[in-house]
């Protein structure tokens, strides 16, 4: 079974969720590339599940994604699972962000994304250009849509990806590097322990 494409008509009342105040979002990112706190304006990528950008593949400068998950295990699992490795010396860091004003954004878990017309082959496929479909129709129907929540393909950890409507101003981060004490060995751990080679 593949997952369908949107429909032409969305329900008016999809299920929300809030992203409450106190909640530790966890997200490697590449400091070369911009802060923590920015989001991804280059896209759609043809291999990340929810980028909203508009095709062909470019700047937009109206259009940005911020994913991370909710647990370090999760963003770990998310971030290196396909690459197979995670070496601390790429240059990466990670921000551990703290939601400080409650972040409304869209549940694709379970029967949430059932009363959408989905599946949850829509956390699992990999036809990006399909799930890159639901993200636009989702964005475009919802005007206030700051986001959606789903479950990893990679472990099942919560994950969540912010677009340009949310305000990064309700996050406050903490950003180490990835060989920072008390950091690196509970990096390396969850590596190991889903079989990603640790460098």
């Amino acid at each position: 079974m593949t997952l369908a494409p949107p429909p032409e008509k969305l329900p008016t009342q999809p299920t929300f969720v809030a992203l409450q105040p106190g909640l530790k979002l966890v997200r490697f990112f590449d400091p070369r590339r911009g802060a923590w706190d920015c989001g991804r304006r280059f896209g759609p990528l043809p291999d990340i599940r929810f980028d909203h950008h508009p095709p062909p593949c470019a700047l937009h400068e109206s259009s940005s994604v911020w994913y991370a998950a909710t647990s370090l295990r999760g963003a770990v699992a998310e971030a290196f699972g396909r690459s197979g490795f995670v070496d601390r010396e790429a240059g990466y860091q990670i921000v551990l962000a703290t939601v400080r004003e409650t972040i409304e954004i869209l549940d694709l878990l379970g029967v949430a994304a059932k009363r959408l017309g989905a599946t949850q082959e829509i956390a699992t496929t990999t036809d990006y250009a399909v799930t890159q479909a639901w993200a636009r129709a989702l964005y475009d129907r919802y005007p206030n849509l700051r986001g959606l929540r789903w479950r990893g393909r990679e472990i099942g950890s919560i994950s969540v990806v912010l677009n340009d409507r949310a305000q990064m101003a309700s996050l406050a981060g903490q950003v180490f590097a990835l060989d920072a004490p008390g950091i690196w060995p509970r990096i390396a751990r969850a590596a190991r322990d889903f079989g990603l080679t640790v460098f």
